[in-house]
């Protein structure tokens, strides 16, 4: 039996007359004016029966039922709306309605490249109540002391008063394996997560409760697994983080409800916002260690893949959110650019439509496959809510591969507006030649010097020793460490109670000009809120180092004469061209079992393990730690080890190896040893700056100096006096300063000759290494020399080298022992 076709409302629809359209366009019109009405008399009924109740003196209980009526009707008749909407929107467009009720489907619906994670989601479920177990211990016996002891002392008592995480695990919507463009010793994965939970977490704080539940988040976490290894467990360590920021969303409780109004609610939301980007969005990540021999700072703290420099130049068309009574109106738009964690703001630019605002920001990107670039405009309302004015969102991978984006961007989520973005990507160079070209290039660009850089400072916080104490109680500090450079100033977290923290931390910094600017140190005892140690170190001495790299300690300047902070310092220039031999691989996992026969203490090549394969070395271009055996104010422990009063879980640093690197093969100097004439080694770097046409020298440190003969402490008070040969007069006359009782003095000087490239092939630097004796002194002066034939060396690029001294009266050429 043939089904006859339904008249379809589209057909019907169609036929209807201009005169009969007219008039349910002025049925319409009368029934929303009618509606005005009603609306005004039902309000102005209240106004009335509010002053009936004050005038005739009722009782209040009325106004209370009357207001659960009113409210009851209400709801009722909301509910009663939403359901004949629903049947409406279903009979004009049933498809258009499914599909909107299910808009937030896993990804793996759309992309067939991402799987299906139930067995994952079986496990989390069936893990879920040992999971809130563990979570409840880890609050109630590990966080909250920690809390309580770093509350001032009039909050008072600090405690988890409940700890429900609830009924529903997180879920994980879908898996994404990278399997191409990543390393052979990685693992790329990531997961959609769903967190909408029914958990009801409470504090109290001075007997006052405070909580929240109801918790939501969503967003695309990435596991890194790396590196991957040959023993077990195979997987040497993991990093996860967020790619971009979650999702956030909760319901308050108790007290905290009065923080759920219009304003205060956007606030505390974006202040966990803020809390957990600081956690685990990029930059930042939580590194977890699977292998004893994996290095936990480069797995936390991995070199950036490049910089991203983003110039807002205007926009177009915006909407009008300012619209006044005569139906005209502008606005006062502002730009919210965003990477990660990262984010800045454009200046309000008031009344229009059409803002220029010509600013540039730049981003350091970690991983620029699958972040984005952000860009929302608002409204500037004071007193209000700022109103949105469009978004978009580019795909960072997108401008790598172009190059430069320069583009009118349409806005999304609204129906016009227009913006003009330039993106740039950087690279990061490890050649201090390219600096001259980079800094041509800034200084041609039409944009605010502030807001672009010309290089990236990275530091690698890690410890710090022999921090002074009280004076008067001589009660352990609680340090924490300041860094500035220009207008930037980044502070580390507090360590309780020691005079030896170990912070572990990881900042960026952009640099102007690296000639001219210095990163300088403050230690603060954050109990006294006095500054306890300062330190200073010039960024020119980065440059003369072999790839851009000082690995050392920085003396600190403080009532203590040994304080001293380790750090590490990298600077990589900011350049748009593309060169595979600045590209670095980070060896993250060293296997230093031995072969069979051999020993593990027995020196192997820099580089490479015993196998061949391929292992971490840290740079020591510039500054290695030396091997200390000295006496007064010199650190006297070959390693670095940083004990506070914290469990020792806590408080234990890696080793850090110290001394010049082995001999040249051929020599029976080995590490450790005073060089092949027995007076000691020498470590200098070599670098010709075309920029200024002079030869650079930097004198590192000497490491087994001989003790000067007739000296009563067995020690000597060495610097170093410097000539340019064939001159030798005082233009060519340079000294060092005196480093006191130490045979292992540290100078980390530079000094500057004004020559040509044409003439280093005819010069030889004479280094002699001088004790500085007293005016009635029997002790020996001349402690050794070097001449270095500056033709043999290549100074386009910084070089840096160790070479042996040797007596007063030997040979007094000396020969490369071996680069750094």
């Amino acid at each position: 039996m043939a089904t006859p076709k339904p008249e379809t409302p589209t057909t019907s629809k169609s036929k209807e007359s201009p005169s009969h359209s007219q008039q349910r366009k002025a049925v319409v019109e009368d029934t929303l004016l009618l509606n005005v009405v009603q609306a005004y008399f039902k309000k102005a009924a209240v106004v009335l029966a509010v002053w009936a109740t004050g005038y005739f003196r009722f009782s209040p209980s009325w106004l209370l039922l009357g207001l659960v009526v009113y409210v009851w009707k209400e709801r009722h008749n909301a509910a009663k709306k939403n359901t004949i909407a629903i049947a409406q929107a279903i009979a004009r467009d049933e498809k258009g309605v499914i599909l909107a009720k299910v808009e937030d489907l896993p990804s793996w619906v759309y992309f067939p490249d991402v799987e299906r994670a139930e067995w994952v989601n079986k496990m989390i479920d069936q893990l879920w109540p040992y999971i809130g177990d563990y979570v409840r211990k880890l609050l109630q016996e590990s966080i909250e002391p920690q809390i309580r002891a770093s509350l001032p002392s009039s909050i008072g008592s600090f405690r988890f008063s409940k700890i429900e995480l609830g009924d529903i695990p997180p879920r994980i919507g879908g898996v994404k394996v990278y399997t191409s463009q990543v390393r052979r010793d990685e693992i790329y994965m990531d997961l959609e997560i769903n967190y909408a939970s029914d958990c009801n977490i409470s504090v109290q704080v001075k007997g006052m409760n405070f909580g929240i539940k109801n918790f939501i988040l969503r967003g695309t976490m990435r596991v890194i697994f790396r590196p991957l290894i040959n023993k077990t467990p195979l997987i040497g360590g993991m990093s996860v983080f967020f790619l971009n920021n979650p999702e956030v969303d909760f319901d308050l409780t108790s007290l905290a409800n009065a923080f759920d109004l219009p304003g205060l609610s956007d606030m505390l939301h974006s202040i966990v916002q803020e809390q957990i980007a600081a956690i685990m969005v990029l930059p930042n990540r939580i590194p977890i260690q699977m292998a004893s021999n994996v290095d936990v700072r480069k797995l936390k703290y991995p070199q950036p893949q490049g910089v991203l420099r983003v110039h807002v130049i205007e926009a177009r068309d915006l909407k009008k959110a300012d619209i006044g009574l005569t139906g005209k109106g502008k606005s006062d738009p502002y730009t919210i650019v965003t990477v990660g964690a990262q984010s800045f703001q454009t200046r309000v630019i008031d009344n229009t439509v059409s803002p220029v605002w010509d600013e540039a920001f730049e981003f350091v990107i970690d991983e620029r496959d699958g972040q984005f670039l952000n860009l929302v405009l608002r409204d500037k309302d004071p007193g209000n809510k700022d109103d949105e004015l469009g978004s978009i969102s580019v795909e960072i991978s997108s401008i790598f591969e172009k190059g430069t984006l320069d583009e009118w961007l349409t806005l999304d989520d609204v129906k016009k507006g227009m913006v003009h973005i330039r993106a740039v990507w950087l690279y990061l160079a490890n050649d201090p030649l390219e600096l001259d070209r980079v800094m041509t290039q800034v200084r041609d660009l039409a944009i605010d010097e502030d807001s672009i850089h010309s290089a990236l400072l990275i530091v690698n916080l890690d410890s710090a020793l022999d921090l002074p104490r009280g004076k008067k109680t001589l009660a352990e500090p609680s340090p924490s460490a300041v860094l500035t450079l220009g207008q930037t100033t980044h502070e580390s977290a507090v360590r309780a109670a020691t005079t030896e923290p170990r912070w572990e931390e990881n900042f960026r910094f952009f640099v102007a000009n690296p000639s001219l600017q210095t990163l300088e140190m403050e230690i603060r005892d954050t109990k006294t809120k006095k500054t306890i140690g300062v330190g200073a170190v010039r960024l020119k001495e980065l440059m003369n180092a072999e790839q851009m790299i000082l690995d050392q300690k920085f003396h600190i300047k403080s009532d203590e004469p040994n304080s001293c902070m380790y750090m590490t310092l990298v600077l990589r220039v900011l350049t748009p061209e593309s060169n595979p031999e600045w590209l670095e691989s980070e060896h993250l996992y060293k296997d230093d079992s031995p072969e069979e026969g051999s020993s593990v203490d027995t020196p192997t090549k820099a580089g490479t393990d015993k196998a061949g394969t391929s292992v971490d070395t840290v740079p020591t271009a510039g500054h290695p730690d030396s091997t200390d055996k000295t006496a007064g104010s010199d650190i006297k422990s070959e390693t670095i080890k940083s004990v506070s009063s914290s469990p020792a879980s806590e408080t234990e640093v890696r080793q850090r190896r110290t001394g010049p690197p082995p001999s040249a093969p051929g020599s029976s100097v080995s590490v450790g040893e005073a060089g092949r004439f027995g007076v000691g080694r020498i470590q200098l770097t070599f670098r010709y700056s075309l920029q200024r046409q002079c030869l650079v020298v930097v004198i590192h440190k000497i490491v087994d100096l001989k003790p000067a003969e007739g000296d009563s402490k067995g020690l000597a008070d060495p610097y170093i006096k410097m000539y340019l040969l064939p001159d030798r007069d005082s233009k060519s006359k340079r000294k060092t300063d005196v480093v006191k009782d130490n045979l292992n003095p540290v100078f980390d000087q530079t000094f500057e000759y004004g020559v040509s490239t044409a003439e280093l092939a005819n010069r030889t630097l004479e280094l002699t290494v001088k004790n500085e004796t007293g005016m009635f002194s029997s002790s020996q002066s001349v402690l050794g020399m070097a001449m270095v034939d500056l033709s043999t060396l290549d100074t386009s690029k910084a070089t840096t080298q160790w070479f042996d001294l040797a007596p007063e009266n030997s040979a007094k050429a000396t020969s490369l022992e071996s680069d750094v």
